[in-house]
């Protein structure tokens, strides 16, 4: 029996395809025969991680369903599947957003989800999203499941960080002594709320004129933030999203996510392991993750006057800083690719128990 992991647009960069070859590494290892497939970008996910996935619709998936094979779909393709796994909900997602979904998007969403088999599980990667499923879809609590997304240990550490952080800031040009705030996605800067990082940074450099800023992410800087006075000053610098952004995780002080929305936020877990400090909201996903201790500093919403203030306090108190990011660092294990993989595994053998 065979295992199809099916996503239409596989790209090793995003989260989703991360999650994608982390499950294929740990199943095939576990014995599990498990064939990757999308509908484009298998070439590249080749070029970059060196597993091959094959070229398949989702009609062809289903085919393969149809002689036996197990279906998890992580791209709301194919309502037939055995495990449907949610990355991103538009309906929600909307809410939160300057602009609209299109309205082609929505459609296709609403379709899935009417369409969507009965007997299939729902994986949802936050309770967030688990209930906006709920509240959206209609679709019951007790048939959504949470997992998770997990995160690289071997990538994301504090070993890793402890090696990578004085080459790291002397790359970017930051002295020893400098707080580097960072913000660090693989794209969608409307989303994850580039405009509120750079309110944020202007509020906390009018406060503390030491601090430098770092934007990872995306192919380039949209022309409006190209021209932001701190990027002129040098005072906030920017790289483009590459698979390897351990480094500037290990050159921060911060990491302040102000995602309007995030269904999850692999970034937030990653930066937990490479023992950086957080501050977010609880419209990201991935704040259910942290420790009791980060309870006073998880905010409602990312509003940048008030996140700016948790910053400089944070900036200000080095103990705090260092208390947060060793509780956060002890507890981010409980969610690396071993534990999103024996997740995946328990699911799968829930459906069908040949698959144990």
């Amino acid at each position: 029996m065979t295992v199809v992991l099916y996503r239409a647009n596989l790209d090793a960069r995003s989260g989703a395809g991360q999650l994608l070859e982390m499950q294929w590494r740990g199943l095939t290892a576990a014995g599990v025969p498990t064939v990757l497939a999308c509908a484009r970008g298998a070439f590249k996910f080749w070029l970059r991680t060196g597993v091959r996935a094959r070229r398949r619709s989702a009609a062809d998936v289903e085919q393969l369903q149809a002689r036996g094979a197990v279906v998890l779909d992580h791209s709301l393709s194919i309502p037939s599947a055995e495990l449907v796994f949610v990355h991103n909900l538009a309906a929600e997602a909307v809410r939160h957003l300057p602009e609209p979904a299109s309205a082609e998007t929505m459609r296709r969403e609403r379709e899935f989800f009417r369409a969507l088999r009965s007997s299939a599980a729902v994986v949802a990667n936050s309770r967030l999203v688990a209930e906006a499923l709920h509240e959206h879809f209609g679709i019951a609590r007790e048939r959504v499941t949470v997992l998770y997304p997990g995160f690289d240990s071997r990538r994301y550490s504090l070993e890793r960080a402890a090696q990578l952080r004085a080459a790291a800031r002397r790359a970017l040009g930051v002295d020893d002594g400098a707080p580097l705030v960072g913000f660090v996605t693989s794209g969608d800067f409307v989303k994850r709320g580039l405009d509120i990082f750079l309110d944020c940074a202007q509020r906390i450099f009018a406060a503390r004129p030491d601090a430098r800023f770092l934007v990872v992410g995306s192919k380039r800087l949209p022309d409006d933030v190209r021209a932001h006075a701190l990027v002129r000053s040098g005072v906030l610098r920017y790289r483009p999203k590459s698979r390897r952004p351990e480094p500037w995780f290990a050159a921060l002080d911060l990491f302040l996510y102000a995602a309007r929305f995030e269904e999850f936020g692999m970034v937030l877990a990653e930066a937990q392991a490479m023992g950086v400090p957080v501050l977010t909201s609880r419209r990201v996903g991935a704040g259910e993750c942290l420790p009791s201790v980060y309870a006073p500093w998880l905010l409602a919403a990312p509003e940048p006057a008030t996140m700016a203030e948790r910053a400089l306090a944070l900036l200000d108190d080095a103990q705090v800083r260092a208390r947060l990011a060793r509780a956060a660092a002890a507890t981010v294990v409980t969610f690396d690719e071993r534990a999103y993989v024996d997740g995946t595994r328990r699911l799968i053998a829930a459906q069908n128990p040949r698959l144990k």
